[in-house]
């Protein structure tokens, strides 16, 4: 990687201002231009005379041989060019020596998927989920120290209707343990019909909760927990196929009457607790009057957000904590954050960010049916392994045991299933479209899995060619398919930190997707098992490593297994 020229220049700038401290990460390789660095300070207010002293800077002749300053123009801000010498740009992206980059000592909390346990674990979560995660990775990745919660829902009246709903149905615990989420929600679904032509169903499961919360009913809380063991046993079966993994489950129903009550002193000690002529208690956000206690003293989401986020803050000294949901909660995060920043010094405004995304429209099976999520993925699975078994370019090896060409089949669904989401703006709403997201051709995820495929199998087929002990030569790689692959090769650095900057992974995905292309362009262009030149090929093959590399790193940052075979 270029890690270390990258670090030569931004330690020589940050010897003259505090503007370069971001200049590792801000160093762009323009698109076109190969052995080149572009530096844009991201402070708007610097000024074209600091600019100006960079290229006076004595910069190391062996990996910086030209620094010049270049004014604004039009649109364009002004810059400073970093001219490399070729065979160093070329050495710097195909050596194989472990670069790690700048530890971070900043502390991000990420809180995304969140189901509610009474409820389908459904498309809405899928979007959470899978956002939440690569951007969880893509600062984890650029050094900084992460800590992934789900914040599962588990409180309320409506798990009293649960409870109802699984002694309607006569739920046992060995059904409730083979199909936990299914089984709460058929639970729920029941109690709520029944509800309908039965008042007393609602009293009942307002009696019931009232027994779990004050620990009345002590079956009925081994039960309990129980149910949210399961729930998360079988969630799990499903992150582990999107690539995602939690660092802390939290519950809702872990912050109880003394958590609230301590937020409601808080708040009448900050003055900021109002009180309303029909028993209800409010707090003012933007001259609107928003409830945190009911009229009958039960409190509000917003009161238990801001019980979490005190005991977030205390528990890991956050950062910066961002919530990965849905644009239509945009109104309850303004009050959240707002009322918390009230509160407390200790956690101002631009400590917590509302990641938005859009909704999904039209993800259900062929036959029409909204299901489980689970059951989206299973047909991703089924489709591709109808594909698999018909189609040339994706056809499986039948010699291969049938678990595996299952899970070759399941891997490359759930990757068209994430790309598909994940390409476009997060703050979109789009229509799920079976034959769009699976298709062979065009820019899905079964285009990174099938390059990452061409390049395992050309780097395991000519294996005979050493490459570890090979030294870089540039004049090797002259061809424009290799210059552009090069080029393609040192953009992966700036996609991975404007990914996390605008908290958009369609900036990774997008880059990819170009260096399949450029990957692809490379392998038609440049041959390797019918070259001549041992250094030629060494060269070669040392470029398609790179290229494989970043491809491997960046699909597994979007929580993508890459497969060696398909």
């Amino acid at each position: 990687m270029s890690r270390y020229i990258r670090r030569a220049i931004s330690e020589k700038i940050s010897q003259i201002t505090q503007l370069g401290n971001n200049v590792y990460q801000e160093l762009q390789v323009p698109l076109k231009s190969p052995g080149t660095f572009h530096w844009t300070p991201s402070i708007n207010n610097a000024s074209d005379e600091l600019l100006q002293i960079i290229p006076r800077l004595k910069f190391d002749k062996s990996l910086i041989e030209r620094v010049k300053f270049l004014p604004s123009a039009g649109k364009i801000c002004a810059r400073v060019e970093f001219k490399i010498p070729a065979q160093t740009f070329a050495e710097s992206l195909l050596q194989q020596n472990e670069e790690f980059p700048p530890q971070l000592k900043s502390h991000m909390v990420f809180d995304f998927s969140s189901p509610n346990i009474a409820k389908p674990f459904h498309v809405g979560h899928l979007r959470s989920t899978i956002i939440g995660n690569v951007l969880a990775n893509l600062h984890e990745h650029l050094g900084y120290r992460v800590t992934r919660i789900n914040y599962l829902g588990d409180w309320g009246t409506q798990f009293g209707m649960l409870h109802v709903g699984v002694q309607i149905l006569g739920i046992t615990d060995e059904q409730m343990r083979n199909q936990p989420i299914e089984s709460l929600y058929s639970a729920y679904v029941a109690a709520n019909n029944a509800a309908k032509t039965d008042a007393m169903i609602t009293e009942k499961a307002r009696e019931s909760f009232t027994r779990l919360e004050t620990g009345a009913d002590k079956e009925m809380a081994r039960q309990w927990q129980h149910y949210r063991k399961y729930t998360v046993d079988e969630l799990e079966k499903i992150f582990a196929r999107l690539g995602v993994r939690f660092d802390q489950y939290d519950w809702e129903s872990q912050y109880s009457q003394r958590h609230i009550g301590n937020v409601l002193d808080h708040l009448q000690k900050c003055k900021l607790l109002l009180d309303e002529s029909d028993g209800r208690k409010v707090v003012d956000v933007d001259g609107k009057r928003v409830p945190v206690i009911k009229s009958d003293g039960s409190s509000l989401y917003l009161t238990r957000d801001i019980a979490a986020i005190l005991d977030r803050y205390h528990r890991y000294n956050f950062d910066r904590m961002y919530y990965v949901v849905e644009n239509g909660q945009a109104d309850h995060f303004n009050s959240l954050f707002k009322t918390t920043a009230a509160l407390t010094t200790d956690i101002p405004l631009e400590r917590m960010v509302h990641v938005k995304f859009g909704r999904i429209h039209g993800m259900s099976t062929r036959s029409g049916k909204v299901v489980f999520l689970r059951d989206v993925l299973d047909e991703a699975q089924n489709i591709m392994l109808e594909k698999q078994l018909k189609s040339a370019t994706t056809r499986v090896d039948l010699s291969s045991s049938s678990s595996d060409y299952k899970t070759v089949a399941d891997v490359l669904g759930v990757s068209a299933v994430i790309i598909n989401d994940l390409k476009l703006r997060r703050q979109r709403d789009y229509d799920f479209d079976w034959q769009k997201v699976l298709q062979v051709n065009g820019d899905t995820g079964i285009k990174l899995q099938y390059t990452h495929c061409r390049l395992h199998s050309l780097l395991q087929n000519l294996k005979n060619i050493d490459i570890t002990s090979c030294k870089v030569d540039v004049t090797e790689l002259s061809e424009p398919e290799a210059q552009d692959l090069l080029n393609e090769i040192a953009r992966f650095e700036q996609a991975l930190w404007w990914s996390k900057q605008q908290l958009e992974a369609c900036i990774l995905v997008n880059h990819l997707f170009a260096l399949c292309n450029s990957t692809s362009r490379a392998l038609k262009r440049l041959n390797i098992k019918n070259e001549i030149c041992a250094r030629k090929q060494q060269n070669r093959l040392l470029l398609f490593n790179a290229a494989k590399r970043n491809l491997n790193t960046g699909m597994r940052i979007l929580g993508l297994r890459p497969l060696e075979h398909m």
